[in-house]
């Protein structure tokens, strides 16, 4: 028996393409908004409408930035800002310990100090971020695509499968769902013989021409 998904969570509170772009943000390390996501279907004055709720509900602000990062606009000096996700935007995602996760501004904007030895990740740790970043990069998705890609799979995907290919809390990805529903996605799940309850974008008529 498939039955449509409204998760609870405070992500509830954000529009689908808002909740779009914050969990992007949220998945970098120095918490850009940019590159927005390619699945995000705000453009051009619309997009620049998003952005701008969400700064004025303190769920993100505009940081100058350093010179070839993502640029969002100049200011009256001609000097680059970015956009970036606030701890109050991670608190709306439901991400726990956002003063403790989120990098201050002063290191994302400048490049940060060389740690020391006793600090850096061991030869092995650094290999395997290395072959993820690149296997990231090659396929050239933002990990809502990926997700999104996923959920179009007709066998379904379990919030666990979408948590151990993004690396997202459980808490997230309901929330992301919520957002896909709120985009009016038709969002069905169903749960199997193994008792797992596995989710999926229904295809309607004009999405399969």
């Amino acid at each position: 028996m498939m039955e449509a998904v409204m998760p609870k969570t405070q992500a509830a509170t954000l529009s689908g393409s808002q909740l779009v772009i914050l969990s992007a943000a949220a998945q970098r390390a120095e918490g850009s908004l940019l590159p927005f996501p390619q699945s995000l279907t705000a453009k051009g004055t619309a997009l620049h409408k998003v952005v701008g709720t969400l700064c004025n509900r303190k769920l993100a602000e505009e940081r100058r930035t350093i010179n070839g990062a993502p640029e969002w606009r100049r200011d009256e000096d001609d000097r680059p800002l970015g956009v970036f996700i606030t701890n109050s935007g991670l608190l709306a995602l439901g991400v726990d310990n956002a003063q403790k996760d989120r990098p201050s501004q002063a290191s994302a904007s400048v490049p940060r100090q060389r740690k020391t030895a006793a600090a850096r990740p061991s030869r092995k740790a650094r290999k395997t971020s290395q072959v993820k970043s690149k296997q990231q990069a090659a396929a050239g998705q933002s990990k809502p695509d990926l997700v999104i890609q996923m959920l179009k799979r007709q066998s379904g995907v379990s919030i666990e499968d979408v948590v151990a290919k993004t690396g997202w809390q459980p808490h997230s990805v309901r929330g992301f769902f919520s957002g896909l529903v709120k985009k009016k996605l038709k969002l069905v799940s169903g749960v199997g013989k193994d008792g797992v309850r596995r989710y999926h974008i229904a295809l309607t008529a004009s999405s399969k021409a």
